[in-house]
């Protein structure tokens, strides 16, 4: 999210070429701290050099708030430093409950005495002072002659203050602002595009099942139709567990991730019950735009993809499928980089899915 007010060019970007930089994406929830560092020419080649989690105790973030500033700082930089690295770039996300985003704003040039800019510096104002915002546009469609469809994403200058004040006590810098739900959708496209484009100009579910909240978006040919959060995700599992097995938080997770050895109920127990509350989920989701659409525009979401780190129990895909009989994957964005990581990669294939929101920041570097 920019604070100089220059404008920006939005023409399609079909380049292929990145700096060549090395950036770190960091992803904050209530539960977690997990930071991705990508590097590359091209997004052809983009490389997967490091990455860390760390847990972060209870009441240090709550609900995308910061709660204990100073504790944070502390987490952020033990999770810097399992890193091991001189990278210092680094772009951060503001949850999306956090900003005013508003996706059609329909601009006319013509016979208009503004420019865009003044435009979206009017939009802004309606919302809270210039001088008090952090704003950023993008011309989705439409020519400079013509209307234009916008898109605009407007924050509290001290909410995004907050996040880059985050980065600097760690002795890294913030080189964007960005927006979780964005960065997630970000992440989707460049798997789809090292997948050989296969979402083509279909209409598709994305899910990011996180670690307390599950964000979604409908997209048709790279645009967001809709979007929608709600409270769910991994600490749901957790709690599960807890519940089935009288365990600890620490417990439920290494039970989670298969480090402790699961009873042989664990699936009627736990993955069962939380794998169907999942696919009611995307079910609520799927009810809600559809209630969106007009009969002109009405179109089926021809395919479902989830990931995220609620994505933990084993047979999501198949039931989501059943529950919305739509064609369901579940799709790691980070492991369609090339992968440059030391060690062994079983650790990586545990953590895949909870990284999808950190890749996408760290993109956001690169392009």
């Amino acid at each position: 999210m920019r604070s100089k007010k220059t404008e920006k060019k939005t023409s399609n970007k079909k380049a292929m070429a990145t700096s060549g930089r090395s950036v770190i994406g960091v992803d904050i929830s209530p539960s977690h701290i997990r930071m991705v560092q990508l590097s590359g020419r091209q997004l052809s080649q983009v490389q997967l050099e490091k990455y860390a989690i760390t847990t972060l105790p209870a009441n240090v973030v709550s609900g995308g708030e910061v709660v204990d500033f100073d504790q944070l700082v502390s987490h952020l930089q033990q999770c810097y430093s399992k890193m091991k690295t001189n990278c210092k770039q680094a772009n951060i996300a503001l949850p999306a409950s956090a900003v005013t985003i508003e996706e059609n704003l329909r601009f006319v040039p013509e016979g208009s005495n503004m420019t865009l800019q003044e435009f979206v510096e009017l939009e802004v104002s309606n919302i809270g002072s210039l001088d008090e915002m952090n704003y950023d546009w993008q011309v989705l469609s439409g020519n400079p002659g013509s209307e234009q469809t916008v898109l605009m994403v407007a924050a509290k200058k001290e909410a995004v203050e907050r996040a880059t004040d985050l980065l600097d006590e760690v002795g890294i810098n913030a080189s964007n602002v960005d927006v979780d739900i964005f960065a997630v959708a970000n992440a989707f496209a460049y798997a789809d595009m090292q997948n050989g484009d296969s979402f083509g100009r279909q209409r598709i579910a994305l899910f990011d099942i996180g670690d307390t909240v599950l964000k979604a978006l409908i997209v048709e040919n790279g645009q967001i139709l809709y979007k929608q959060e709600s409270n769910f995700g991994l600490e749901q599992l957790v709690q599960s567990v807890q519940r089935a097995y009288q365990v600890t938080d620490g417990e439920a997770l290494a039970m989670i991730t298969g480090e402790m050895k699961r009873p042989d109920d664990y699936k009627a127990m736990v993955v069962d019950g939380f794998n169907a509350q999942i696919a009611q989920e995307v079910q609520r989701v799927m009810q809600f735009f559809y209630a969106t659409q007009n009969m002109d525009s009405m179109s089926n979401v021809k395919h479902i993809y989830i990931s995220g780190s609620g994505c933990a129990a084993p047979g999501i895909s198949e039931v989501v499928y059943a529950q919305t009989n739509i064609a369901t994957e579940q799709l790691n964005p980070a492991s369609f980089a090339i992968n440059k990581l030391k060690g062994d990669g079983t650790r990586f294939d545990k953590d895949a899915a909870s990284l999808t929101t950190a890749f996408g920041l760290a993109l956001r570097g690169l392009v």
